[in-house]
């Protein structure tokens, strides 16, 4: 059975998206106004603390779907190929918490092999084809937009893309914060465990989690970025609250024909030194982004940088850039928009889109980048470093204007989750 994506697009979106609005689509296809936090009921066994929902809503989404009451929910948690994977998993883990002596031990364990994976996989594939609710929830999937790079993908290839998504960011997960590899940007993004820390991990993993094949290892993943102290993805949401309310409750007065762009975006330079709060370049930045504003070139200043430089930084760029804006340069609290998540260029722009669709933006108006003239320079030539670390260019359009600014069109791709990137999926 094919779900008309318009007639569940109001009840769904607004179901579930509104709990975690940084996702929030365009309201010309699935943007809904914010709205009280639904009643939800979860998976029979231990719930998932509100940060740890947080970040499998980030990561994971597609369990995070599945961890709703209803006719796919059971069917997940009843269907006999899962359970006899999860059941060979937890074996295999269940020895290793009894004799593995580091954390890397546990993390091998942990792995997802390729068999396991095609078996699960091609369970999916099956239940699609032969069951409706399953065809439903793909469809459901595509109306709330977190995988859209596949959309055009027949429902069963679908399934099996998003699957092997989920299960590579647990892998990366086991992989970098239980085993100790090193990720792309080491500098920052790397593990901090230490061999005391092994009690804390067997006992996050000894815990009754209950309910559907997945959910062992969601947890495995979730204790790694807690033992590890990774909750960077979980801060400042949702992003249309906190810092960021003066400035989404302005948005639906904006008359946004009256200006060229829709955001001016300034990405974050972190300082390099403990202690610093805010880099040169940052206000640099900062102060070629109000001349454009003065000039009346967009209604908002977006600010873009997370915690970032230097490792474990209690500084966010995008929070400090908004305090020198507002108590240095006097722009009003309610035209700056933090994205306080991005860990790269590449996510200063990819996030910056989110944020133009959370806040309804018109989504053929252009935004703005300012910054100095060596990532000007560097972001027109970019498209791909993007492939190549998040797998798509999430814009329509790129063009350098000048030596400090660069035009670009969003493009709804840009919600595509990222599995290899755990702090900033």
């Amino acid at each position: 059975m094919k779900l008309n994506r318009k007639i569940f697009a109001s009840g769904l979106v607004t179901g579930l998206l509104a709990t975690t609005m940084t996702f929030a689509q365009h309201k010309s296809k699935h943007y809904h106004k914010p709205v009280a936090k639904p009643k939800t009921t979860l998976s029979a066994g231990l719930s998932f603390t509100a940060t740890q929902q947080i970040q499998i809503r980030k990561s994971f989404y597609f369990l995070y779907m599945l961890e709703r009451k209803g006719e796919p929910h059971d069917i997940v948690q009843k269907d006999a190929v899962f359970n006899t994977v999860a059941a060979e998993r937890a074996t295999r883990l269940q020895s290793a918490l009894s004799s593995c002596k580091d954390a890397a031990c546990i993390g091998q364990a942990l792995e997802w092999t390729p068999g396991e994976i095609s078996r699960v996989g091609d369970e999916l594939v099956r239940l699609v084809n032969t069951n409706s609710d399953m065809t439903e929830m793909v469809q459901r999937l595509k109306v709330v937009n977190r995988y859209p790079v596949y959309d055009a993908y027949h429902d069963t290839a679908y399934i099996r893309q998003v699957w092997t998504d989920v299960v590579a960011g647990m892998n990366h997960i086991y992989a970098v914060y239980l085993q100790g590899e090193s990720p792309r940007y080491a500098a920052i993004d790397s593990a901090s465990l230490q061999p005391a820390d092994l009690p804390k991990i067997k006992a996050g993993l000894q815990r009754n989690i209950g309910g559907a094949f997945y959910r062992q290892s969601l947890q495995a993943a979730l204790t790694a970025l807690d033992v590890n102290g990774r909750d960077e993805a979980t801060r400042y949401e949702p992003l249309y609250a906190g810092s960021n309310a003066a400035a989404f409750k302005r948005a639906r007065l904006v008359y946004w024909n009256a200006y060229k762009y829709s955001v001016i975006l300034v990405p974050g330079a972190g300082p390099g030194k403990k202690g610093q709060s805010l880099d040169s370049t940052g206000v640099y930045r900062c102060k070629l982004a109000v001349e454009a504003y003065n000039n009346k070139l967009a209604p908002y200043i977006v600010v873009s940088g997370g915690h970032v430089h230097p490792y474990k930084t209690p500084y966010c760029e995008a929070v400090e850039m908004k305090k020198y804006l507002m108590t240095k340069l006097d722009i009003p609290d309610s035209a700056i928009i933090i994205e306080p998540h991005a860990r790269h260029t590449t996510t200063n722009i990819r996030n910056t889109e989110r944020l133009m669709y959370l806040f309804n933006m018109p989504p053929s108006k252009p935004g703005l980048i300012i910054t100095d003239p060596m990532q000007s320079l560097m972001i027109e030539k970019m498209a791909a470093r993007f492939v190549k670390e998040i797998g798509y260019v999430p814009y329509k359009e790129m063009e350098r204007v000048d030596n400090t600014t660069n035009r670009f069109l969003p493009d709804e791709k840009a919600w595509q989750e990222d599995p290899n990137d755990p702090l900033d999926p």
